[in-house]
């Protein structure tokens, strides 16, 4: 009876814990009609595979709901993994001008978060054709002929890379001027079955977490369509196997008929990445890095905050954390790291960052290149690429230390060398230097002992 206590109130302790921590997020309070307003929560936990909670977003006067997008973040925090799961909710407006949202609640697992109201400015813009992923020959391979209702999927990649992201849609578009009534029939029932035959076998997936139907408009020289998407979801092939996505047939009411509309088979045909290396090692995309650095001129033994964010169209979660080890000049403490992998318009993006706090023990000048680089496979220019940092540490001051002082050194070689890496030096380590000495006095000794061996024959 007591075990059953202890674990009743442990699990009493772990889902107030939860409750606790779940946060509320609003998004911007002025938008476009082309933009979507957000509202999200977040709860954290030690838990990287967390059930999905049970939630309930609140209807908004003047807003109508698309869809529920989820997203994970990863924070190491003095050593322990700490995970970050974000739902979020769209809402789109019809109309320009400013809505006057009233306060409401959202409900998580039973927890109510609570939202004051606010003023939701929309401003009117011109409608734009909506900028696709796919290519301009998918775009009139997808439109081409139709002038009527028809059902599509599509992939923004026919042959990906191994390990790159594909995106699949599976919408129907319905014109403007077409004028007989259409209705879904039991949505609920056919879309969960279609989806279980659209996902891909081998594959990495990342969700964009329609809940919902999504409705959007879409222009195609200029004729104006209404699009309705079912699913769309990021893949990364696992292996170079060609995948066939079935054609998938969707049932409405016309009036009080029903008729059927079918979609086109896809074709998906992964490329095998150039041998190297770290093939199959190094995340696959197009990835660029932005830095900062609290301070770029500090005086020995001050703190300095260097952030790196790797950001871009690609699975960022399989970036290594950068493990650098302190040298004679820098000191590097790790204090945390970030991983999300988040939608972004069409796109599944991901992002890396990782805060590393740095005191420098010698003056001088450090390019950090020499510390931070990010290898991957760049699928635009279709080769193994590296990221590397561009900011340069100015240090001034006196040495903090004295542990090398190469004055005593019985070899003319070694003195003076910390003063010349220290001040004229930049981007190489004390390690690096030492060892080049090292190579090359053994390449004399070498020498040596070859003309001894000849004098003696």
């Amino acid at each position: 009876m007591r075990r059953i206590f202890i674990f009743f109130w442990v699990f009493l302790l772990a889902f107030t814990e939860l409750r606790a921590q779940a946060t509320l997020l609003v998004g911007e309070k002025s938008i476009t009609l082309e933009e979507n307003f957000a509202l999200s929560f977040v709860f954290k936990s030690a838990n990287a595979s967390v059930e999905t909670p049970t939630y309930k977003f609140p209807e908004l006067p003047g807003l109508r709901k698309l869809g529920v997008s989820r997203s994970k973040a990863t924070d190491i925090q003095n050593g322990e993994s700490v995970y970050s799961f974000t739902f979020s909710q769209y809402y789109q407006a019809s109309n320009p001008g400013t809505l006057l949202i009233p306060a409401a609640e959202i409900i998580v697992n039973q927890q109510s978060l609570k939202m004051d109201g606010f003023a939701l400015q929309v401003s009117a813009s011109e409608q734009k054709e909506e900028i696709v992923e796919e290519t301009k020959a998918q775009i009139e391979e997808l439109f081409k002929g139709q002038n009527s209702v028809f059902l599509a999927l599509t992939s923004t990649q026919l042959q990906p890379f191994v390990g790159q992201g594909f995106t699949l849609k599976f919408s129907l578009f319905i014109p403007d001027d077409n004028s007989t009534r259409y209705s879904f029939d039991r949505n609920d029932i056919q879309i969960p079955a279609l989806i279980q035959k659209i996902r891909p076998k081998n594959c990495w997936e990342e969700s964009f977490g329609l809940q919902e139907v999504k409705v959007s408009k879409v222009v195609y020289k200029n004729k104006k369509y209404t699009e309705y998407r079912f699913f769309q979801s990021t893949y990364f092939a696992l292996d170079n196997q060609k995948r066939v996505i079935p054609s998938v047939s969707l049932q409405l009411l016309k009036n009080a008929d029903k008729v059927v509309f079918s979609s086109k088979p896809i074709v998906i045909m992964p490329k095998e990445l150039p041998n190297h290396p770290l093939k199959g090692k190094v995340p696959v995309g197009d990835f660029r890095l932005i830095e900062t650095l609290s301070r770029e001129q500090v005086q020995t033994g001050d703190t300095v905050v260097y952030v790196s964010s790797v950001v871009g169209d690609g699975n960022s979660i399989l970036w290594d954390s950068k493990l650098i080890e302190s040298d004679y000049f820098l000191n590097f403490f790790p204090v945390g790291t970030q991983s999300s992998v988040y939608p972004y318009g069409d796109k599944m993006l991901g992002n890396k960052t990782e805060k590393i706090l740095i005191i420098p023990s010698q003056p001088g000048k450090f390019a950090f290149k020499s510390y931070f680089k990010w290898i991957y496979f760049n699928t635009r220019t279709a080769s193994y690429d590296t990221l590397r940092s561009g900011i340069t540490l100015a240090v001034s001051g006196q040495p903090s230390d004295r542990l090398l002082n190469t004055q005593s050194e019985t070899m003319l070689l070694y003195r003076g060398l910390e003063k010349l890496a220290a001040d004229k030096v930049i981007g190489y380590r004390w390690i690096d230097w030492k060892q080049i000495f090292n190579a090359f006095l053994g390449l004399v000794l070498l020498w040596l002992l070859i003309l001894i061996i000849k004098a003696k024959k």
